[in-house]
């Protein structure tokens, strides 16, 4: 297998090859690069694609396209995912019945051929695959000669764009940057109002060509060349933006306070994902990092292992109250002495005594407050904690 993957010339050559040879792993694209891309394939067949700058907006973007009814309020019902967030979430959805099996299909192969459209021109070389890794999608099984053809025919239409305005023209680089307008008064002027309104709400520096597409119903190449008039007359511009925030926070690698630079772990018990995510948003650009847990009762060697410094407590959750495992923390050795904050939209006065009673030192309410969140840190976390 290494050896035929040496001998491909491009990377059209490599997913055939693995196609062909009816391999089970992942191919790992741009690997030096800080966002590569990952196809996953499972005996020959595509069965998932990520990576790349933009990875959480492609899921949402493909998320939103093929299920009108998707709503971030979805995930407080998800229970952490057991692999790629990604896969997992949309396995789950399917489960609880958020989305169709139909619906699924539609997202995961909307998201593969994005990324194999994206990389149809990018170079053979900095590619690695890794045998029998993979994600947990048995849902849809594609086609990777089909998936070539359908990106080779965008592709085409593709090249016959040739415009010296256009930053650059490669198809992993160009359909992620976002059209901002630069001369509103040259747009105003030669537009009638209505197409100036039409236009310019696509136009706000937030959005991806990508997006655009996706929410017009246009293909790429279309998208280009209604916006080549507007880039020849310098009314816009595009310019790089960056991914939005994912629905989830995987845990990082924690890194030893003494040697990473690191002031210390927060952990954020909760039984929603978001809860964690929204924490560790407030709490790491004060140099902190998030040790999410969704399952505190199956997780609590993990909250021993890692020894956080301090640590966030909802009330309610599913199998287990707040109030309890406060208190089992607190007659545990390891947790004696670590600070518990109680974290709960009830900010009651009864709420307030029996936090106390069962042993945490604060309370905070939700949704959080950034400034208390600093606040709490400052002070249950020694100022002399090593950094």
């Amino acid at each position: 297998m290494v050896n035929m993957l040496a001998q491909a010339q491009s990377l059209a050559q490599y997913l055939l090859t693995l196609s062909q040879k009816h391999s089970t792993g992942e191919l790992v694209v741009g690997s030096t690069t800080d966002a590569p891309w990952k196809l996953y394939f499972y005996s020959g067949r595509l069965i998932y694609a990520t990576g790349g700058q933009h990875s959480v907006r492609r899921w949402y973007r493909c998320m939103r396209r093929y299920s009108k009814q998707f709503s971030n309020s979805w995930f407080t019902k998800m229970r952490t995912p057991d692999d790629y967030w990604e896969v997992d979430f949309i396995n789950q959805a399917v489960q609880q019945q958020h989305i169709s099996l139909d619906q699924a299909k539609a997202i995961i192969q909307s998201i593969v051929d994005e990324v194999v459209l994206t990389l149809i021109d990018y170079p053979a070389e900095d590619i690695h695959w890794h045998p029998n890794r993979m994600v947990s999608q048995q849902v849809v099984f594609l086609s990777v000669q089909r998936a070539l053809v359908r990106s080779q025919q965008i592709y085409r239409q593709w090249q016959t764009i040739g415009d010296d305005c256009l930053p650059t023209r490669l198809p992993h680089a160009l359909p992620y940057l976002s059209p901002i307008v630069i001369n509103s008064r040259g747009l105003r002027v030669n537009l009638s109002p209505a197409k100036y309104e039409r236009l310019t709400r696509w136009m706000q520096g937030n959005i991806t060509l990508w997006d655009i597409a996706a929410q017009t119903r246009r293909t790429l190449p279309d998208v280009i060349k209604l916006l080549l008039p507007l880039l020849h007359e310098g009314w816009i511009d595009l310019k790089a933006i960056p991914d939005i925030p994912a629905p989830y926070v995987p845990p990082r690698a924690i890194t030893n306070a003494a040697t990473g630079g690191i002031k210390g772990l927060i952990a954020c018990i909760d039984d929603s994902p978001l809860v964690s995510k929204v924490m560790a948003e407030l709490v790491q650009p004060l140099g902190y990092e998030v040790l999410p847990v969704t399952k505190p009762v199956e997780q609590i060697s993990t909250l021993s292992q890692h020894q956080p410094d301090l640590i966030f407590l909802d009330i309610t959750m599913p199998n287990i109250s707040g109030y309890e495992l406060c208190k089992f923390l607190r007659r545990t050795e390891a947790f004696y002495l670590t600070p518990i904050i109680i974290l709960t939209g009830r900010d009651g006065v009864l709420d307030r005594m029996r936090a106390k009673m069962v042993g945490a030192d604060d309370f905070l309410a939700k949704p959080p407050d950034p400034e208390k969140v600093a606040q709490l840190l400052e002070k249950h976390i020694p100022n002399d904690h090593p950094l």
